[in-house]
């Protein structure tokens, strides 16, 4: 089925010159949160996603196969969605990985388009696809803006998941031509729900909603760990539907600031560096309009069983 069939479901349209263009980059089998960021992008109307390309987690996995796993998870979402207009693409399969892979080229071949929209990627996790593009191709920077969860809070940081994975491809990132939107630790931690409210809101939501939950309690129960405190036993953190407020909120909030992009270091905190181009820093995002927008456009599409 077309996505614009499933998008009709919603029973209201947005003016055109609102759409954005933009590609997800994804570890969507890293853990349970990138599905639910996926499953936000496609059903949000003022998003003309391009593509889903296929992120690797090595930093966690370190088995070789992690990208292949995003790629099939991306598969099984559009899939559960009925969506079947949208490609999902291969990614790079490490930091190391010098063979360009289709999702690479494709994020090459769509900036380069003749289309007087930027190219928007949200990077929901290692940021390796984009410097792999951006390092191929160095003139498509001025065409992009990188929505980037990642980073520790500000002013020092510290280590990051999503740097971590591959710190070389965020200098890449911050020292690049492309704009740089970065929504750091302190802000995508707060997109945070409960295992009930996510029972109520999304398992009723057809086989999308049904597997969103199922695969979340799953990862749960397998994950758990006392010492990570992001989790108490019966939350978690949606922290990829980050990228989504950050396009879908008004730009009138002062969510965000603009500071020189800083150098980050071997230890992943950051340097001052004066010279560094300038970045906008996310303060803040609506975690209710975004994850109530969420709720209501699953119930919407896919009713409620």
């Amino acid at each position: 089925m077309k996505r614009a069939d499933i998008l009709a479901r919603l029973g209201f349209s947005v003016p055109e010159a609102a759409k954005i263009r933009v590609i997800v980059d994804s570890d969507a089998k890293n853990e349970a949160d990138d599905q639910y960021a996926i499953v936000h992008f496609l059903l949000s109307p003022t998003m003309d996603v391009r593509a889903v390309t296929a992120a690797h987690f090595e930093g966690k996995a370190g088995d070789g196969g992690s990208m292949e796993r995003s790629f099939r998870e991306i598969e099984k979402l559009l899939e559960l969605m009925e969506i079947e207009d949208v490609p999902a693409l291969k990614g790079q399969r490490g930091s190391e990985d010098a063979e360009l892979s289709d999702g690479v080229k494709f994020i090459i071949d769509e900036a380069r388009k003749d289309d007087p929209r930027p190219l928007y990627v949200a990077i929901l996790g290692a940021a390796t696809n984009l410097a792999a593009a951006l390092r191929a191709a160095p003139d498509i920077g001025e065409r992009i803006t990188a929505v980037w969860n990642g980073g520790g809070p500000y002013p020092a940081g510290r280590p990051e998941f999503n740097v971590a994975q591959d710190p070389e491809a965020a200098r890449t990132l911050l020292e690049s031509s492309a704009q740089v939107w970065q929504i750091p630790q302190d802000v995508y931690a707060a997109f945070e729900v409960t295992l009930a409210e996510l029972a109520a809101r999304v398992r009723p939501c057809g086989k999308i909603g049904e597997y969103l939950f199922t695969q979340l309690v799953e990862d749960n129960l397998r994950e758990f760990d006392p010492k990570f405190l992001l989790r108490a036993g019966e939350n978690w953190t949606l922290g990829d539907n980050a990228t989504v407020a950050a396009l879908l909120m008004s730009r009138f909030r002062g969510n965000w600031y603009t500071r020189p992009a800083p150098k980050i270091n071997g230890g992943l905190t950051y340097e001052d560096d004066p010279e560094g181009k300038e970045i906008r820093v996310y303060t803040g995002l609506d975690t209710r309009m975004a994850l109530e927008d969420l709720f209501a456009k699953l119930a919407l599409v896919y009713g409620r069983n």
